[in-house]
């Protein structure tokens, strides 16, 4: 098994097709990872400029890489089932997914993640519950990612 359908096949992640900056995007929301993240692919289409990080760190990935990230992209809208949503991405030259959503986002989003059944539900205070289903099929499409990495 490669370390994409390790990743995919875990039960403490849940794939599947998110809007991040007005682009469907390949995620894996991750409530291991303690920071969000974004492939380069993705983020060049983004209208916004990054920040350089003060201190660049180095990430272990899900697949077993470690990458420096140096770049965050700050308030990046995140479209789930309609509602809009907030995210700082740091910038990780990975292949295997669009974004990484963490542990920062699922707890600025009220999240509670149910990877039994593949769900996130977003419980903002005062505001109807918005629940949206993941996947674990790998994406067909013209993703962001797939298509500059041809």
């Amino acid at each position: 098994m490669s370390g994409l359908q390790t990743v995919e096949a875990s039960p403490d992640v849940v794939t599947g097709i998110l809007t991040v900056q007005y682009h469907d995007v390949y995620a894996l929301i991750d409530p291991c990872s303690t920071l969000s993240h974004v492939t380069p692919f993705v983020a060049m289409e983004f209208v916004k400029e990054p920040e350089q990080l003060h201190k660049p760190f180095s990430v272990s990935t899900p697949v077993d890489e470690s990458i420096l990230a140096t770049r965050i992209y700050r308030s990046c809208v995140v479209t789930v089932c309609g509602r809009y949503t907030r995210a700082d991405l740091i910038e990780l030259g990975m292949v295997d997914f669009d974004v990484i959503m963490g542990m920062d986002w699922l707890y600025s989003c009220f999240a509670k993640l149910d990877c039994r059944t593949r769900t996130m539900r977003l419980e903002f205070p005062n505001k109807s519950v918005v629940e949206w289903k993941g996947d674990n099929a790998v994406p067909r499409g013209r993703f962001i990612s797939y298509i500059k990495a041809m």
